[in-house]
């Protein structure tokens, strides 16, 4: 299997995870507080990639610099990021916080720009980026659900600020992927990124949780070993192959399938409206790609 085969599957894959890991994290607020989830979450992730590591005989870097830079790794890519995300969901719809989320490949466009001088934004590249968002407003545009309320304007916020660190952490592990292997690269920042969660927890003396019901377990298992661990794996295997901004494009993909979903587990139907919002989303992707 050539090269070009493998990361079509992996995009496919890693669109297919990501767009029901909004759908686990709803779930899990609703019987855990979000820093506490999220800590949960990557917990298990870094517990199931250090076995991998020590399977696959990879050392442990032992010198500052590097712990330097996994710790401001995780800050950003998933400590600011993912707690933007959680606290801001609280008040949101998780179809709503996946459209917002969906601005990273501008930051990501923007931060390129500065930081990785290979990968200049191009005018076929905008009009990938500008035919990606038109896609999902195609979709959505009747379809995101707006409940208000006092703090809806505050997560609104939040979320939208998220993917800005997102974007900044790609970037970073755009060019830290020569140096690390991928799974070294995403095993002590998911730590760092666990550890910080739960203080957060304690510090802002979030409502301690006894006991979780089923579906709390299950997505902390599910968000933890596929939607963490395996995708982020993925994911910074490809940056290795392949442009910041094309593997931001993701967060286009991953909303309207999302209805792709609700069809194949609730029955739920296939319009006209979504097949051609994504195919322009697709010929955004092209662009963003060729």
């Amino acid at each position: 299997m050539s090269r070009q085969t493998r990361s079509v599957i992996v995009f496919i894959v890693l669109s297919l995870i990501w767009s029901s890991t909004w759908l686990f994290i709803k779930m899990g607020l609703e019987s855990m507080p979000p820093f506490y989830s999220a800590g949960w979450r990557f917990l298990i992730a870094f517990a199931a990639l250090f076995l991998y590591v020590r399977h696959l005989k990879i050392p442990f870097p032992r010198d500052i610099k590097s712990h330097l830079f996994f710790l401001s790794f995780g800050m950003s890519i998933f400590t600011i990021s993912y707690g933007l995300v959680y606290w801001g969901e609280q008040y949101l719809s998780s179809g709503l916080t996946s459209v917002l989320f969906s601005v990273m490949p501008f930051y990501t466009a923007a931060l390129a720009w500065f930081m990785l001088p290979a990968e200049k934004l191009t005018l076929k590249k905008s009009l990938g980026l500008i035919s990606g968002l038109g896609g999902l407003v195609l979709i959505y545009n009747d379809q995101i659900s707006w409940t208000g309320g006092p703090m809806a304007w505050a997560g609104l916020t939040a979320v939208l600020i998220s993917p800005a660190f997102s974007a900044l952490g790609t970037i970073q592990g755009k060019k830290a992927a020569r140096r690390f292997h991928p799974v070294m690269l995403n095993t002590l920042p998911l730590l760092y990124a666990s550890v910080t969660f739960f203080l957060l927890h304690i510090i802002l003396k979030e409502p301690t949780v006894p006991h979780l019901p089923v579906m709390g377990y299950f997505s902390l298992i599910y968000l933890g070993l596929i939607g963490t661990a395996l995708a982020f794996v993925l994911y910074f295997w490809m940056l290795g192959h392949t442009s910041a901004l094309l593997m931001s494009s993701i967060t286009f993909v991953t909303p309207p399938l999302a209805l792709f979903w609700g069809w194949l587990v609730l029955d739920e139907p296939v319009t006209m409206q979504l097949i051609a919002g994504m195919l322009i989303i697709f010929a955004g992707i092209y662009l963003i790609g060729d």
